[in-house]
């Protein structure tokens, strides 16, 4: 079967691991798997079988590409074109709506590509529900993220990672790992740091409770401006942000963190926080309980929805007492991480996974 994944090109510098490790795998079930735009807009096209949509934002190049009517049309002339010669149109929903990209066009693209599409592909039970009610043509399955087993190992130690980071062993880590996309989830996590360190006497008071006084927040995607402007203005910002930050305490770095330094952070931490307040999916979550760890998240989306039915931890984004409490929950649960590395490895499988997609390709 030859499968055609709608996104830009892998590269060391553009690399999706959703997209290249589920190509990957789905080339060891027997598929030929291509990756590219440019092919969309030509005849080869209609010599495959699958044509699969990702991300509607990456469709014209960028993810902050403003979409123009023009292109608007374009789209809309393709997608009738590919039906037309009896091409079967996939969609994985990866959001309901872009995170930063708000331009009217690509919300009509979003809607474009929904209405179109043959079979919707949802990582959870939250977002099917949800658009099954509002796209009845299409069919929709539930086939969750896969871990990116063929990508990250999570082979080193907590006390060889915290080594690696220079990071303290006799304390609790909370790790957040991505880039914070706005100022309300730095703020929601600043609130939520002193919030456990005000409660932190009253559980001292009490042996059996774990204090929260005694924890990190790792937090390495927190703050992402880096000093390096010929701005002055925007320098004496940055620095200013920096400090502050790093002043209460959230270890972060203005760097990039590379692939391969990236299981150290996982493996250097007792308990993951996903620190998304509005969200449907997060990576952060298979990629987390691959590495053995306890979550907390928000109960909200097919994250909430997941966490739940795993047995892990919720709160309310709008309540953060609430996140307090769930953060408490985890570090007494952290034994709890060995135990969701189990699931993820029989559940979420990039073998597995790409089985499950392959039966729905040969509907």
């Amino acid at each position: 079967m030859k499968v055609y994944f709608v996104v830009k090109e892998p590269s060391e510098r553009t690399i999706n691991h959703f997209v290249s490790s589920l190509g990957n795998a789905l080339q060891k079930q027997g598929c030929e798997v291509v990756y590219g735009l440019k092919l969309l807009w030509t005849d080869e096209v209609l010599g495959y079988d699958i044509i699969h949509f990702q991300w509607p934002e990456g469709l014209f190049g960028l993810f902050d590409h403003q979409v123009t009517d023009k292109e608007l049309k374009r789209m809309n002339q393709r997608l009738l074109w590919l039906k037309e010669h009896g091409k079967k149109l996939f969609y994985t929903c990866h959001n309901l709506k872009p995170h930063t990209n708000r331009n009217e066009n690509l919300l009509r693209l979003y809607e474009l590509i929904y209405s179109n599409a043959d079979f919707v592909h949802h990582l959870g039970n939250y977002s099917c529900e949800l658009l099954q009610q509002k796209y009845p043509k299409a069919r929709h399955v539930v086939i969750p993220h896969h871990i990116y087993d063929n990508v990250f190992f999570f082979s080193v130690s907590q006390r060889e990672a915290r080594q690696r980071l220079h990071l303290p062993q006799d304390k609790k880590i909370i790790l957040s790992f991505g880039k914070f996309r706005n100022k309300k989830e730095r703020t929601f996590v600043l609130n939520l740091k002193e919030k456990t360190e005000a409660q932190s006497s009253a559980a001292e008071a009490n042996s059996s409770l774990f204090t929260l006084h005694s924890s990190l927040f790792l937090m390495p995607g927190f703050y992402r401006e880096t000093l390096h402007t010929w701005n002055p203005i925007k320098f004496i910002t940055r620095l200013y942000h920096t400090l502050y930050y790093r002043l209460k305490g959230i270890q972060f770095s203005n760097e990039v963190i590379p692939d391969d330094m990236m299981q150290y952070y996982f493996c250097a931490a007792d308990v993951v926080l996903i620190q998304r307040l509005d969200i449907l999916n997060s990576g952060n979550l298979p990629m987390a309980f691959h590495a053995g760890k306890v979550v907390v998240g928000p109960d909200v989306g097919n994250v909430g929805t997941i966490l739940h039915e795993t047995g892990n931890f919720t709160f309310d984004p709008e309540h953060i007492e609430s996140a307090t409490d769930a953060l408490q929950d985890a570090l007494e649960a952290i034994s709890k991480g060995a135990e969701n590395k189990t699931y993820a490895v029989t559940h979420w499988s990039s073998e597995h996974i790409a089985a499950e997609l392959l039966k729905c390709y040969q509907t």
